[in-house]
């Protein structure tokens, strides 16, 4: 019988697909073929990112398996601390199977419901809002509000408050749950950033009045409509955060200074802040305070 031709190789296949395509043992122990995973080879000068680890886990992962958690989160672009950014990926087995043992993995075990699996690039991974929940263990409370307020986003919605709160509540661990109930209390579908959810939380959390999220201002004189990150409007306090692309983009630099000037003009007071500010979140918030103190807020019982 005559073998079948061998395949081209593509990004990623698996050992078995090439050996039912004819290639050898040898021939597949070639170094010019890289292992993301025992079983799986990368075509000669692919840059395994972090989507094709993941496709080269799913080739080989059992059905009904599903990459979860930071690694899950990272798929439908959930943004996170840096620091789990890298590291193993995170494989959820629906119980009672084993979980995921394999090297470069960080196996789990847990009751997965059909409404908890989707896909991302044909890879088999939890859905936004089980994703979510499972994160609550793992991050802080403003990192669990920031990623969901990108899933509620306004301006391209992953999901709703609501079915955040259902999967929560169908949720099959417990750990993390204090974390999940206090983020659902938090979240605004108008924070465009995770440095703006960051600031957000703070300042909700401290004796301060709540900030408004993505206030709109008509400026009068300049005739136009701006947006503010947060803004005191009985105060008329708006506070900005400035990221590194408002700096290195000219175009944007300069339309954030005529921006600022125009709401300066119509009675504004603007507080800018930016990346240096984040580490220090009492200082921001007592930046703040000040500022709304000048500006005529009497100040909570019992803050001097």
């Amino acid at each position: 019988m005559t073998p079948r031709p061998p395949i081209r190789t593509p990004p990623l296949f698996t050992v078995r697909e090439a050996r039912d395509h004819g290639m050898t043992m040898g021939q597949l122990r070639n170094a010019a073929f890289t292992r993301p995973f025992r079983g799986v080879r990368n075509a000669p000068g692919v840059v395994v990112d972090h989507l094709r680890r993941c496709a080269a886990l799913a080739a080989r992962m059992p059905s009904g398996h599903a990459l979860s958690h930071t690694t899950a989160a990272l798929l439908h672009g959930i943004p996170l601390p840096f620091e789990l950014e890298t590291g193993p990926l995170h494989v959820t087995a629906p119980s009672p199977a084993r979980g995921s043992k394999a090297a470069g993995t960080l196996g789990h075990r847990s009751l997965l419901r059909d409404e908890d699996v989707t896909t991302v690039d044909a890879i088999p991974v939890t859905t936004v809002e089980r994703t979510w929940c499972d994160l609550a263990p793992m991050v802080a409370l403003p990192d669990l509000v920031a990623a969901g307020d990108y899933l509620l986003r306004w301006t391209a919605p992953a999901t709703t408050r609501e079915l955040l709160v259902e999967a929560s509540d169908r949720h099959p661990s417990r750990r993390g749950r204090p974390t999940r109930l206090a983020a659902l209390d938090l979240l605004s579908a108008y924070s465009e950033s995770r440095p703006e959810s960051h600031m957000r939380v703070a300042l909700v959390m401290s004796p301060l009045p709540d900030p408004i999220p993505n206030f709109p201002v008509y400026l009068t004189a300049a005739r136009r409509n701006i947006r503010l990150d947060l803004a005191y409007p009985a105060y008329r306090v708006g506070l900005e955060y400035q990221g590194d692309h408002h700096r290195s983009d000219r175009s944007q630099w300069r339309s954030d200074v005529g921006r600022g000037n125009d709401a300066v003009d119509e009675g504004w007071s603007m507080l800018y802040f930016t990346g240096d500010d984040l580490p220090d979140m009492p200082a921001l918030v007592a930046r703040v305070e000040r500022r709304l103190r000048s500006r005529g807020w009497p100040g909570a019982p019992g803050i001097v």
